[in-house]
């Protein structure tokens, strides 16, 4: 049933929904057309292209399909309650953010393996075989969002027979409304506990280390006056830019917890509201540091707008 009006709210709630949208179609885009591009013209690609081009596309998807799901959800706001549509959208959401949510902490995996210095074995033979590995940690977090989905698919499907054949009023319209919040917590907990975990262990690692080798260089800085390690500020750039990673996904995931809750004190919409536009600020804002933190995305990126802004002169010129 379309919405009668739309308030002044929702509508600056949907321009907000409009710009993350750009913002994340743009900068997720750029990363993998600029990726692709760069592996049809030398039929290769870093390990770290690798990640990022898979995380990109992930996050690209993840966005259009959370915004589609916002605008519909204000402008039909019953389209969501028959579990014929409902099921489709959350199975599709389930592996996409499941996806999105696996590459990010097989990039956390790949800064840890790669910058932080560790004496076991186990991570020294990490470290030489992390190149090799990515192709199997992308293809792992495909199969494990695969079996995740498919297992919610299958209880989401009993668990809808069930409700169907025991109460009167689904027996007659086939809704779920009521039942909604629980299938999304669901969702949303079961495919993210483990790589969140492995996203929390490897970047509290990443910091550790980087936090002891940046005293190291200080202390050694200070014993010695003269004495200058050109690698400081890459490390301090590298510690700066893991923190802001660790702290946007915190944020992500604790938001569409608190966007999907059940809550009692949760069922405010303007809070589920804000929670919706904090965790799809997500996908584009990481996005856009990795591009500034990347020397040939940055560049590239430069080239671009530099190139923008020629042809924008010479058109009001």
């Amino acid at each position: 049933v379309l919405s009668a009006g739309l308030s002044p709210a929702v509508i600056f709630y949907l321009i907000i929904l409009a710009i993350e949208l750009s913002a994340g179609v743009i900068t997720n885009g750029y990363i993998v057309a600029l990726n692709c591009i760069n592996w049809a013209n030398s039929r290769t690609l870093t390990s770290y292209d690798k990640i990022i081009t898979s995380l990109a596309f992930s996050r690209f998807c993840l966005q259009i399909l959370v915004t589609l799901d916002n605008v519909l959800s204000k402008i039909y706001p019953n389209i969501f309650d028959r579990f014929q549509t409902l099921q489709p959208y959350l199975v599709t959401w389930m592996f996409i953010n499941q996806v999105s949510l696996c590459f990010a902490s097989c990039l956390s995996v790949f800064y840890c393996v790669k910058i932080a210095s560790f004496n076991q074995s186990l991570f020294s033979w990490l470290k030489l075989k992390i190149s090799k590995l990515v192709p199997w940690l992308l293809l792992g977090s495909m199969l494990y969002c695969l079996v995740t989905t498919v297992a919610f698919t299958l209880f989401s499907y009993s668990y809808w027979v069930f409700s169907h054949n025991s109460t009167d009023c689904l027996s007659k319209n086939g809704t779920i409304s009521d039942n909604k919040n629980n299938l999304l917590e669901f969702t949303f907990s079961v495919g993210s506990i483990s790589p969140l975990i492995v996203f929390i262990a490897s970047s509290v690692l990443l910091i550790i280390s980087l936090w002891r080798h940046i005293r190291r260089m200080n202390l050694n800085s200070d014993f010695n006056p003269s004495f200058w390690n050109p690698s400081m500020d890459a490390h301090v750039r590298a510690l700066k830019s893991v923190v802001s990673f660790f702290i946007i996904y915190t944020i992500y995931y604790v938001a569409s917890t608190f966007s999907i809750g059940n809550l009692s004190y949760f069922n405010d919409e303007l809070k589920i509201m804000v929670c919706t536009f904090v965790a799809a600020v997500y996908p584009s804002l990481h996005s856009i540091i990795l591009i500034l933190g990347n020397p040939k995305l940055k560049l590239a990126s430069a080239k671009i707008l530099h190139s923008a802004n020629s042809c924008f002169g010479e058109v009001t010129s």
